[in-house]
């Protein structure tokens, strides 16, 4: 009976389902928050702005408060005017001498402001106009300010014709504590030239309108701002539900953004920006986002499917020849995906990455034998215990217990398992091969290790040195007196790199041979020891690291990079 294809449906489902989430999402917030963004940023920067041309608004009509105030402070602070304007009999002396002072305050209001209008209201004829000053008589209109409140308030006067109309500022003179009125000083300006400070604003979208009384409804705007009384009222109102003392201060009501400013000590300036005039572009581009993330999403379904297909198909096929080779327990040929793209280049690689860990394993197997064979060849064993039987048949001595200690320790150190040692665990398995040689070959050569303790618990491939040393013994041993010297150091090549090398002064090898001994994939069957080392140390530890030969000016050194690995302490 067939076996049944298993089916990966599940996980084509869930990578569509992500895919199509990790595209999809991300839009739907960029989306969502562009519109809050934006909406944010459009709305705090039309704030910005309206408070921005308020402000500018304000300075000029602040500074015309001012003038107004210095216009009339220079009249109030002259005592003697004020009691003649008070008293409409006096000596013909004293009439031209208060005439000429008058007359002299009436010029220095041209350099306060030029369009300021100066005259008094008196509540009966007086002298003073008789001199041609602007003083006229008008009880009734004296009779209209009240003291009741024991103090006195300016107040304001404003024409019907806003084009070619007045606005007049009122000070009433008088004793409080006598509750009496000597009259009213007016300063006069032409209505134009306080409207026309508003009408900047009114071209960029913001009505601006200047409130000078709100007791009696005195309203300043520009020539093009609407009529319209209710809202008219309900600007003569905000002042007082919304300053809360404040000179400053501004507030969202239905669909317009107020903004208010005090100007002087009793006007207010007030601007009004309606928001969905001035947000309807934004508005605009939100329809326009809706229907973009509208077709995106048809368009991210689609795709994802297809890519989802695409992604999912090797995947399956991988996974089915992994169950095929569980359930059948064969060693299952994974045949090579046709397929150009990526998706194709990442299935043979894995195929091949399989493949090259199955030859690794298999490789290592091979050394790990070779190395066992080379431990235990049979010429290096019956040297060694021809050695030791006439030495045991010379001599009664402790040389022989050294020699078989010496033996013992090398074998037991070469035999086992285990394929990386530390630094430390290596050099007594070379201390072992070096008792023994020296005991053999005495006087022949002499031998000196200096690595640093930082060192000691470093890693490396078993029997990395030992190959290294007997090839500068065997071949670089020196028979004359005196003999050949080897050195074994360590020092430290980079942050994450050290080198330990074997020295000798003894004759160079075939330096060509060595090099191709190193390069080559093949390698020399009568030259396995130097061979074996540097393949298992690029095996286990990778490039860059292995074996290298360097020739000195007398004899050689054999170098081995390993990877330097920081200890904790």
């Amino acid at each position: 009976m067939k076996q049944r294809r298993p089916s990966f449906r599940r996980f084509h489902q869930k990578l569509f389902l992500l895919m199509l989430a990790l595209a999809l999402l991300p839009l739907l917030a960029v989306g969502l928050v562009n519109i809050l963004v934006t909406s944010n940023l459009f709305t705090r920067q039309l704030e910005e702005s309206a408070d921005l041309i308020l402000s500018r608004t304000a300075a000029p009509l602040d500074q015309l408060y001012q003038e107004f105030q210095t216009a009339e402070g220079l009249f109030l602070k002259d005592d003697e005017l004020m009691l003649a304007l008070a008293n409409p009999q006096v000596p013909i002396l004293r009439q031209v001498e208060v005439a000429n002072r008058l007359s002299q305050y009436l010029s220095n209001i041209k350099y306060i402001n030029a369009d300021f209008r100066v005259s008094f209201l008196l509540p009966r004829n007086h002298y003073l106009s008789s001199y041609g000053l602007p003083v006229k008589n008008d009880p009734d209109r004296i009779e209209s300010f009240s003291l009741d409140k024991r103090t006195l308030e300016h107040s304001y006067w404003l024409s019907d014709d806003k084009t070619t109309g007045e606005f007049t500022w009122i000070v009433p003179l008088g004793s409080v504590a006598a509750q009496q009125l000597h009259g009213c000083l007016l300063i006069t300006i032409p209505y134009s030239s306080m409207s026309a400070m508003l009408e900047e604003p009114q071209q960029l979208g913001q009505s601006q309108y200047l409130i000078v009384d709100t007791r009696n409804g005195r309203l300043i705007r520009s020539p093009g701002a609407e009529e319209n009384s209710e809202l008219q009222a309900r600007i003569l109102r905000l002042p007082e539900e919304m300053s809360l003392g404040k000179p400053e201060y501004s507030f969202t009501e239905g669909d317009s953004y107020y903004s208010v400013r005090t100007i002087g000590a009793e006007w207010k300036l007030l601007g009004i920006v309606p928001r969905h005039q001035v947000l309807l572009p934004l508005y605009k581009v939100y329809q326009w986002t809706i229907g973009l993330v509208g077709i995106l999403l048809l368009g991210m379904t689609l795709l994802s499917i297809r890519l989802a297909r695409n992604f999912s198909r090797p995947i399956e096929r991988l996974a089915s020849l992994v169950v095929r080779k569980k359930s059948d327990g064969a060693n299952l040929h994974i045949p090579p995906l046709v397929r150009a793209d990526e998706i194709g280049v990442l299935y043979d690689g894995i195929r091949e990455l399989l493949m090259e860990i199955r030859q690794e394993q298999v490789l290592k197997k091979e050394y790990r034998l070779r190395l066992l064979q080379y431990q235990i060849n049979p010429h290096f064993l019956y040297n060694s215990l021809d050695t030791i039987q006439w030495k045991a048949l010379e001599h009664k001595d402790r040389e022989l217990t050294s020699m078989i200690e010496y033996l013992s320790g090398f074998l037991r150190g070469g035999l086992d398992q285990i394929d990386v040692v530390t630094i430390e665990q290596e050099l007594r398995h070379l201390n072992n091969y070096i008792g023994m040689q020296q005991i053999r070959y005495k006087g022949q050569f002499a031998i000196t290790i200096q690595i640093p303790e930082a060192f000691m618990q470093q890693e490396i491939v078993k029997i990395s040195l030992q190959p290294l040393v007997e090839n500068a013994i065997m071949y670089g041993m020196s028979r004359q007196a005196g003999g050949s010297h080897i050195r074994v150091e360590g020092w430290r090549v980079a942050a994450d790199t050290f080198c330990i090398g074997v020295f000798d002064d003894g004759q160079l090898l075939d330096e060509e041979r060595v090099q191709r001994l190193l390069s080559e994939q093949v390698p020399d069957p009568d030259s396995f020891g130097i061979r074996n080392v540097h393949e298992r140390i690029k095996l286990y530890f990778g490039e860059p690291n292995g074996l290298r030969m360097k020739k000195l000016e007398q004899g050689k050194c054999f170098e081995l990079l390993l990877p330097y690995v920081e200890k904790l302490s």
